[in-house]
């Protein structure tokens, strides 16, 4: 049987939000020993009962290269210097827990091959979908599956602002303010309302699916800011709930077809529940069927629990006198992913457009789509409005596709929008399913 060491070194790079829940769970375990914490402000106050701050370092490098520390925690954020520490860390045979997506989205193959050079893990639990266990499962559970599809709800502010303009009837701007106010959205929310932390996200998720790297910065990203209020009650009256959706879809001839922008999601459909900061995944496997999973996306328990998870996965394993990686839990790209050009992507739409109320108007619309090979399932009229000086009348007119080709349907709206009754194109949002 074999012997077990008394402790385990953790060296820990950050300790803001995340950083303080991975201190506080690793307190339970007493073989992890926390000998090394990198911060920036070693004199904060922080919510820490009898932290020794003689473990303090303002230098990350100096918790990289400690002796004692045999498994390094990465969740300081960001590109830089979190790329060098950690890559540090594993030339050096170390192990290596992390919650960053932007730097597993953005370098994960340079790391992981990194690993596999000198035998060690870098594991990424934390940093998907908060404390839903997805990266493991993907990876391990569902590896008999040819994954058909993944959409996930992968952004809790997101997913916060348009619950409130759903359930309150509330603008953007108001729900945006509300979920600031919260803690749920930074003063600056871009990388969130835009979709960019989505898309981290999504190219994580369908680089494991479909074994071949995606990278986020050739994916096709769309944010929430034209939603309005309006458009979500039209689409509820529809059958449908509004999601920023990051999708990935296997395509033809070995691409895939990834992106993320807000979608119409069918009320009947698992994502269409996940309200407020809630995230899930759901995904469709060719053996398994359709498995969602779903929970907290953020914050600082529920991505501590995913992070300590990994480190108990490897730590436990340290904690014998053979240690050796786990090698089910490594990733390996086959090269990189053949993405499918987003002009010739397959969607249903729906289309809200302000239009002059006048006779032929309708047959016009249905020209213009039917000049592009695009076939209508519906179409409504919701509402008249006058302008200003009570003269011209201007309608709401709701169009919903059947399956077409993106180019279609900008071949389409190009011939709406040259139409003289045509006053604007509102909005236009694809339908999931």
């Amino acid at each position: 049987m074999a012997e077990r060491y008394t402790t385990v070194g953790v060296g820990l790079m950050g300790l803001g939000t995340v950083g303080t829940g991975v201190y506080k769970l690793l307190s339970r375990h007493d073989w992890l020993n926390v000998c090394r914490i990198a911060v920036r402000h070693p004199n904060q106050k922080r919510e820490i009962v009898d932290l020794d701050t003689n473990l303090l370092t303002t230098d990350p490098f100096e918790v990289v290269r400690d002796e004692n520390v045999r498994l390094v925690v990465e969740v300081m954020g960001g590109l830089e210097p979190a790329k060098d520490l950690v890559l540090e860390a594993l030339r050096l045979g170390k192990h290596v827990v992390t919650a960053n997506k932007a730097l597993i989205a953005t370098h994960g193959e340079l790391l992981f091959q990194t690993a596999r050079d000198n035998n060690a893990c870098i594991l990424f639990e934390g940093a998907v979908a908060g404390g839903i266990p997805i990266i493991q499962p993907l990876k391990l559970s569902l590896a008999a599956n040819r994954v058909q599809e993944i959409a996930g709800i992968l952004n809790g502010t997101t997913n916060y602002i348009l619950t409130r303009m759903s359930q309150d009837g509330w603008e953007y701007d108001q729900a945006l303010a509300e979920a600031q106010a919260r803690g749920f959205a930074e003063a600056d929310p871009t990388n969130d309302v835009d979709g960019f932390d989505t898309a981290y996200k999504i190219s994580i998720l369908s680089s494991i699916a479909f074994q071949t790297r995606v990278d986020p910065a050739q994916l096709s990203v769309e944010g929430i800011r034209s939603i309005s209020a309006k458009d979500i009650t039209l689409a509820r009256e529809l059958g449908y709930g509004i999601k920023l959706i990051g999708l990935a879809r296997a395509a033809q001839n070995g691409a895939i077809d990834a992106r993320v922008h807000p979608m119409l999601v069918p009320l009947d459909h698992p994502l269409a529940s996940i309200h407020h900061e809630y995230n899930a995944v759901w995904i469709q496997g060719d053996a398994v069927g359709d498995v969602m999973f779903s929970g907290k996306g953020a914050g600082e328990m529920p991505t501590a629990s995913a992070v300590v998870a990994d480190i108990l996965a490897i730590g436990n394993d340290l904690h014998t006198d053979n240690p050796t990686p786990v090698p089910g839990m490594r990733v390996q790209f086959n090269g990189q992913a053949l993405l499918q050009p987003v002009s010739d992507t397959q969607n249903r739409y729906y289309i809200r457009l302000n239009t002059r109320d006048v006779p032929g108007v309708i047959g016009d619309l249905g020209h213009c789509c039917g000049a592009a090979g695009v076939s209508l399932e519906s179409v409504m009229q919701k509402g008249i409005t006058l302008d200003a000086n009570g003269q011209i009348k201007t309608a709401a007119i709701i169009l919903i596709t059947q399956m077409v080709y993106e180019h279609q349907l900008q071949d389409a709206l190009n011939r709406i929008r040259q139409l003289e009754t045509t006053g604007s194109v509102g909005c236009v949002l694809r339908v999931l399913g």
